[in-house]
């Protein structure tokens, strides 16, 4: 306020016209000053560049636990999973010994037909816990990218952002 008015005091001998004129030169001398007192130094720059930097590998951090979890769950749901299948194949066997025992058809093929048919079924219970830890494995990998990703656009963004902004007063003063 105070480039106004001494802008205007120092054109009062010119009349109305030139008082405004004044204000208005008083005005823009004021805004291009403190342009150059409220510009950031370059060590301030340093500093938000570390700190966006920080942010960043935070975040990265905090993905590659998501992630690690993950996998761990994944691995988990498999074992018992698999287990399970195990325990399904030993009574499938268990079973049929002992259906073929009491019946005494274990000479008739029955017992092998049985068998086949039940280890057909575990190989194929066993792919697909296999895929399904695969494709756990791969989702937890392709989502820890994606936020790797925005994390390095965020971080981007964010130096974009500090060094758009004037360094130094003579900088700060033409911008």
């Amino acid at each position: 306020m105070s480039f106004l008015v001494g802008g205007a005091i120092l054109a009062t001998g010119g009349g109305l016209a030139a008082a405004g004129t004044g204000a208005a030169v008083g005005a823009m001398i004021g805004k291009t000053l403190m342009g150059g007192f409220g510009a950031q130094t370059k060590d301030e720059v340093a500093d938000q560049e570390k700190y966006a930097e920080q942010m960043k590998q935070e975040q990265l951090g905090l993905l590659g636990e998501q992630k690690g979890i993950a996998l761990k769950s994944a691995q988990s749901q498999f074992a018992g999973a698999s287990r399970d299948v195990g325990f399904g194949l030993q009574t499938g066997k268990r079973d049929i010994a002992y259906t073929t025992g009491k019946s005494n058809l274990a000479t008739s093929g029955t017992m092998q037909t049985q068998t086949g048919d039940l280890m057909n079924k575990y190989k194929s219970d066993m792919t697909k816990l296999f895929e399904t830890r695969d494709l756990s494995k791969a989702a937890a990998n392709l989502s820890y990218r994606q936020g790797e990703m925005s994390a390095e656009d965020a971080y981007q963004n964010t130096l974009t952002d500090i060094n758009s902004q004037p360094t130094g007063f003579l900088e700060g003063m033409f911008s």
